[in-house]
């Protein structure tokens, strides 16, 4: 059963309330993680645990259709992945946990290269954001090989998918172009007295405005269609005759 609409955005909510409450740090873009994850000295465990959270909860609020960005939360995961792997490489005695922090910047730089497919982008904004050139040679290394791997996955560059997403969605709800009709209502017709509310318009039509007696009238939803309107009616250039014809209909004498 699809869900209406308007819970699109309540569910997310319901479901980030519990962990606002217990864990308030993991809310937001993710930028207070990384600039605590050095310092607090989480176990390999937690990170897990965080990495977790934030991946599922980045998919359900994109996933709500609610405006907000993934460039902060990309940054997060890919920082927590860095802390995972350094975390790791520290307790098996692989690595002088003086890097660190070094970890959490490549896994940010190696992460955004791999999701936005932008090895360049992402060495020169990580630089930008760390404030020192120190890092640079690491950077450059760890991007194009994410990048390379990516590429050998054939992945897809995540703005890429989104817009492919978003193009798919107008398809299937026949928008895109669109053209502006004329019609008058006729009395007796479906559409004479009623609402615009109460009236089956088709898929594919938006009705635009309403010229009556020489005044032209926005419509809303109680707006009442009385016979002598002319109606000016966006339809969708796919399926335009069908549209035009169903509202021919609901404006002729029945």
């Amino acid at each position: 059963t699809k869900l209406p609409w308007y819970f699109n955005g309540i569910i997310p909510l319901i479901l980030v309330i519990p962990l606002g409450a217990l864990f308030p740090r993991l809310l937001g873009g993710g930028s207070d993680i990384i600039l605590h994850l050095s310092a607090a000295g989480y176990p390999t465990l937690v990170l897990c645990g965080y990495l977790l959270i934030r991946f599922v909860f980045s998919m359900i609020s994109y996933g709500s259709g609610l405006p907000g960005g993934i460039f902060l939360p990309i940054l997060c995961l890919g920082g927590l992945i860095g802390a995972i792997v350094g975390s790791i490489a520290i307790n098996l005695g692989w690595m002088n946990p003086f890097y660190f922090s070094s970890f959490i910047i490549m896994g940010m730089a190696g992460y955004f290269a791999a999701i936005s497919k932008a090895p360049f982008t992402a060495i020169l904004l990580i630089t930008e954001m760390v404030g020192t050139l120190t890092h640079l040679l690491g950077l450059a290394v760890v991007s194009l090989v994410a990048y390379a791997v990516i590429d050998l996955l054939n992945g897809k560059p995540v703005y890429y998918s989104m817009l492919q997403q978003l193009l798919k969605v107008q398809s299937q709800l026949n928008l895109g172009r669109s053209v502006q009709i004329m019609v008058s209502v006729y009395a007796g017709s479906d559409m004479d007295g009623k609402k615009v509310r109460q009236i089956e318009w088709p898929t594919g039509s938006l009705l635009t405005k309403i010229e009556r007696n020489g005044v032209e009238i926005i419509p809303a939803g109680d707006t009442l269609v009385r016979w002598g309107d002319t109606l000016f009616i966006n339809v969708s250039t796919k399926n335009q005759h069908a549209i035009t014809q169903k509202i021919i209909a609901l404006t002729n004498e029945t």
